[in-house]
């Protein structure tokens, strides 16, 4: 349950900069033991989970909608454009330019 809340923290959060200590002050642990639990409930770190949220997100988003990639980035967590696209390419193998075309 206290992985619980952080995970819909991340997620109606998703814009913002997430930082673990806010993360494990939402389920009620240490920071250390936050992200122990979270890896041994989820299978992977908390930066993994998030990143592929927001890549997921950020697929959706260039599939479904006219927004530019700055709009796009910054609804998914990212202020800096060509930070989007470095992650979002190590993720997926595609620009996001190329993603959408």
């Amino acid at each position: 349950i206290r992985i619980n809340n952080a995970l819909l923290y991340i997620e109606q959060n998703m814009s913002e900069p997430i930082i673990i200590s806010d993360l494990a002050k939402v389920a009620c642990l240490s920071p250390t033991q936050f992200k122990k639990n979270f890896k041994k409930q989820l299978g992977i770190t908390v930066l993994e989970y998030i990143t592929s949220l927001r890549m997921k997100k950020a697929q959706a988003l260039l599939t479904h909608t006219d927004y530019p990639l700055q709009i796009i980035a910054e609804q998914v967590g990212y202020t800096s454009l060509s930070a989007f696209s470095r992650k979002f390419s190590q993720y997926f193998g595609l620009s996001p330019t190329k993603f959408k075309y």
